[in-house]
């Protein structure tokens, strides 16, 4: 084989024709090492673009990373703000809670506006589902050491290892680097959300039952009120008051269970109370009589009314006319026998009536 290479240049105008003898192992390693550099700079090349490409993605990540920062403080800070507006609406529903007789509170003691005041309010039924989250509010206030938050925050540092693919030894590795310190700390940022997320939900679910509590006993004290028998049946003068007292008809002293008001023939005899008519018809002695449910376990008594405009089972508004004023029965003159009774008991009429 040839030991040699020669290389020949010809110039286009002058003549003589140059010659070199090229050793054939100098030129196989020239070949080789251009081949070797072209590749080399191949990679190299691939290297910088890719470098190039990752530096520019860091950089928006860098940014994306401090806006998240931003937004997880501006989170915090919104929920510091509902924090506040809980605990005023805690501090109204239990003034409410007061004001209609839901709650009993020594009065000479000023409302608090935590929730110590607690300790102080002695509940009726319904009682306030209030209280106890309000105590979980506290938590709120100082909640590093708090065990819940703990178990959040190393949750979050597990799955921010996990996406470093660091499954174990974590805790230690996370202090080697300014870098790794910022990633974990985010977790004590997303744990502190959770937490604080976590304790305002489950006061707003108390609090949204503590109001609809509220909101039936407010209701129902409505119609406990309407229901309640407050006016005098009929525009006249009392006769005859509840107690004992000498029957006309007997001769001697019996307990007259209810109110006489005297009126003249033909006026209206009213509902005192909304109801519903159980009884429309004559009783002996009583004339013609009207007997309404209130419900709560009262109902009142009409009788020797001379004419009757309800009928059973009518259902009567306060005030409305349900019968006229007569004298049927046993009477000794046009008047209203007037009877409130509590779970079938009569009881005085005027404990109730208020005009």
């Amino acid at each position: 084989m040839d030991r040699y290479f020669t290389v020949m240049l010809v110039p286009e105008r002058e003549k003589g024709v140059r010659s070199f003898r090229i050793p054939r192992i100098v030129f196989q390693a020239f070949v080789f090492l251009f081949v070797s550099f072209m590749i080399l700079l191949g990679i190299l090349s691939y290297d910088y673009i890719k470098i190039l490409s990752e530096l520019h993605l860091n950089k928006h990540l860098t940014i994306e990373n401090r806006q998240l920062r931003e937004q997880i403080q501006l989170f915090q800070m919104k929920i510091n703000a509902l924090n506040e507006d809980l605990e005023r609406i805690d501090v109204f529903e239990k003034k409410l809670r007061i004001i209609t007789g839901i709650e009993d509170v020594d009065m000479t003691q000023g409302l608090k506006k935590s929730s110590d005041d607690a300790k102080d309010v002695k509940a009726v039924p319904p009682q306030s589902s209030i209280n106890s989250s309000s105590e979980e509010l506290k938590r709120l206030e100082n909640y590093s050491n708090d065990e819940d938050y703990l178990n959040l925050k190393q949750l979050y540092e597990q799955k921010i290892a996990t996406s470093f693919g660091l499954l174990t030894g974590y805790s230690y590795t996370k202090e080697w680097s300014e870098l790794s310190k910022q990633s974990f700390s985010l977790a004590g940022q997303y744990a502190s959300f959770d937490f604080k997320f976590n304790i305002l939900k489950k006061f707003v679910k108390d609090l949204e039952v503590g109001i609809h509590q509220l909101d039936q006993f407010i209701l129902d004290k409505e119609s406990f009120l309407r229901s309640t028998p407050t006016l005098l049946p009929t525009k006249g003068w009392i006769t005859s008051y509840y107690g004992p007292r000498k029957s006309h008809y007997a001769g001697r002293v019996k307990m007259h269970e209810g109110l006489d008001v005297g009126a003249k023939t033909g006026e209206g005899i009213l509902a005192t109370a909304d109801g519903v008519v159980i009884f429309s018809g004559h009783k002996p002695g009583f004339g013609k009589f009207v007997q309404m449910d209130h419900g709560y376990g009262v109902e009142t008594i009409f009788a020797h009314a001379s004419k009757l405009n309800v009928n059973k089972g009518e259902v009567i508004k306060r005030g409305q006319t349900i019968a006229y004023v007569g004298s049927t029965g046993y009477s000794t003159g046009p008047h209203v026998h007037y009877e409130v009774r509590v779970n079938g008991t009569p009881v005085d009429p005027l404990y109730f009536i208020l005009d």
